[in-house]
């Protein structure tokens, strides 16, 4: 059974139909391509013909991802000139050979170079950054490409300032987005941005997403970094604590998931994470409220709830402790 489909626009109000093209090439990443491509067709269900998706190559026909997976009977780009009226056009990434072809022998730079003065919108997904790199649009403005590969990107392209670690940036109209899925956070960045909130919030929710990342959140999740180094108990006390944040998680509540004695649970987590579980908790509990703060018009005490602080007192000492500033800096608008 299919989910739901997002909720649509206030009635009667006007729908702007926006030629969205995402550029592909042999050996681009898969998910590059179908994340961005699902979010804006949820959007177009949302309100029907808000956007119109051209999957376009530098040859059109099939083309293979590096995924071996087939995106059939693409455009080819030179059938894509100012007439097509691109609003936005989104740049795959792939692996080194990958995007040494589609620049140095498919000429998909020469395109991109070519639409972008009549684009409002330009963007890439993960390395696809090199290939706006190479059209000469990433010049004098901020981006970010996968983690990765940031340091070669400054390297290569000494006039952008490259922000490291972003989930996406948005420096005017350049988009450009961090590591494969943060194409997913970028596109409903662009639908924000273009529909509103409430829209990008009902198709986070219908692709299951966790949480939806601004684009200054980190690529790299907190948890998945400290799992990687935990034994498996810990591991799976880190994955529960993630999604039972309102819940009790005390030691000794932690110490019974885990099925371990509090004393010789505490010694485990923080000897594989660094950190004391009370302290990885708080720390869970605040980015967790930080987001809330971005996504939700909610108040500071309904946020402490839901985020498992008990008072509105302890929100906003955790925030001041963890960044140093009062939860107002990090609420849209205030």
């Amino acid at each position: 059974m299919s989910a739901s489909a997002p909720s649509a626009p206030t009635s009667g109000a006007q729908i702007i139909s926006r030629h969205v093209v995402i550029v592909v090439f042999d050996g681009a990443e898969a998910i590059d391509i179908t994340g961005p491509a699902s979010a804006f067709a949820k959007a177009s269900i949302a309100g029907p013909g808000a956007y119109r998706l051209t999957i376009a190559s530098p040859h059109g026909g099939n083309v293979m991802t590096s995924a071996g997976l087939a995106i059939a009977d693409t455009s080819p780009l030179q059938t894509l000139d100012v007439s097509a009226d691109i609003d936005t056009v989104i740049v795959a990434g792939g692996e080194e050979g990958a995007l040494r072809r589609a620049v140095l022998e498919d000429g998909a730079q020469q395109w991109i170079a070519s639409i972008a003065p009549h684009a409002r919108r330009m963007a890439s997904v993960c390395t696809g950054a090199f290939v706006l790199m190479a059209a000469g649009l990433l010049d004098s403005h901020q981006s970010t490409t996968h983690w990765r590969a940031c340091d070669l990107l400054a390297s290569m392209c000494t006039a952008t300032d490259v922000q490291h670690d972003r989930v996406f940036v948005r420096d005017g109209d350049l988009w450009t987005s961090g590591g494969v899925t943060t194409g997913i956070d970028m596109a409903l960045g662009m639908i924000e941005a273009d529909l509103g909130r409430d829209v990008a919030m009902d198709i986070a929710r219908d692709l299951a997403l966790f949480v939806l990342r601004g684009g200054a959140e980190s690529q790299v999740s907190r948890s998945l970094a400290l799992q990687q180094g935990a034994t498996s108990p810990v591991r799976d006390v880190i994955a529960w604590i993630e999604s039972h944040l309102d819940a009790d998680l005390s030691v000794d509540a932690l110490a019974a998931v885990a099925r371990m004695s509090p004393r010789n649970f505490s010694r485990a987590f923080s000897r594989d994470t660094g950190v004391s579980p009370a302290r990885y908790v708080t720390r869970a509990r605040v980015h967790f409220a930080k987001s809330l703060l971005r996504q939700t018009a909610w108040t500071q005490a309904r946020i402490a709830q839901r985020s498992g602080f008990r008072s509105v007192d302890a929100l906003q000492r955790a925030f001041r402790e963890t960044f140093g500033e009062p939860v107002s800096a990090h609420r849209q608008g205030e």
